[in-house]
């Protein structure tokens, strides 16, 4: 199912014509796609990616769409600083989990869930069959090339308990400028599909869960 979580979060409008920015050197691309500090706050990566609060109604709409009680086991993949999974914490659900590749973000989650942090490849994920309730990923396979982004849906559905209750959020694009615009922005994702073409990869994989494709118009 096509859902959208996100009407409650801040936009950076961008829109069709997106003024290009700064033209980055390979050197500088190798050094964002290590995921480190250059990346989250850095000037050629986010800017600065800070706590805000601004992910609360985020997780307010998927603890009601999904019926989750207080003893839910959540997972982020590619929780980054693990913002969202805070507000899952702070909404009173304890056994949130969050991975991601960058160990420099891990460090940099909220204490109360640092523990259960892990830092991990999205197509590899050390934890049991059947162990969560939710698992969701946001803006993160897509870093991954095609092969990296089957065996990353796999994982997920392996390590869920309901098939259904997974959701993944990707760029992507609906004409040749939105692809171009998407291209110059998205310097780290080898990753560039249609709806299309995700929701064909969806089908192959046996795919039950939400999604969302974001496109360029609507970043945050």
């Amino acid at each position: 199912m096509h859902i959208n979580f996100f009407e409650g979060l801040p936009k950076t409008k961008r829109g069709k014509r997106v003024e290009k920015r700064e033209t980055l050197s390979e050197e500088q691309i190798k050094v964002l796609k290590t995921y480190g500090k250059e990346y989250f706050d850095g000037e050629t990566g986010y800017g600065g990616y800070y706590y805000d609060g601004r992910w609360k109604p985020v997780a307010e709409e998927m603890v009601k769409h999904y019926g989750l009680e207080k003893d839910a086991k959540i997972l982020e993949v590619g929780c980054a600083k693990g913002f969202l999974l805070y507000e899952f914490y702070k909404l009173g659900f304890k056994n949130v989990y969050g991975s991601d590749i960058s160990e420099y973000a891990i460090s940099e989650t909220p204490e109360e869930i640092r523990n259960n942090c892990k830092a991990l490849s999205a197509d590899s994920l050390d934890y049991p069959d059947n162990m969560f309730d939710l698992v969701l990923t946001i803006d993160c396979i897509h870093n991954l090339d095609s092969e990296g982004v089957k065996n990353s849906i796999k994982e997920m559905m392996r390590v869920s308990k309901n098939k259904k209750n997974i959701f993944i959020r990707v760029g992507s694009y609906r004409d040749k400028e939105e692809y171009n615009n998407i291209k110059t922005w998205a310097v780290t994702s080898p990753t560039i599909d249609s709806p299309e073409q995700w929701l064909e990869r969806f089908e192959r994989l046996g795919y039950e869960g939400d999604y969302y494709f974001r496109f360029m118009d609507e970043l945050n």
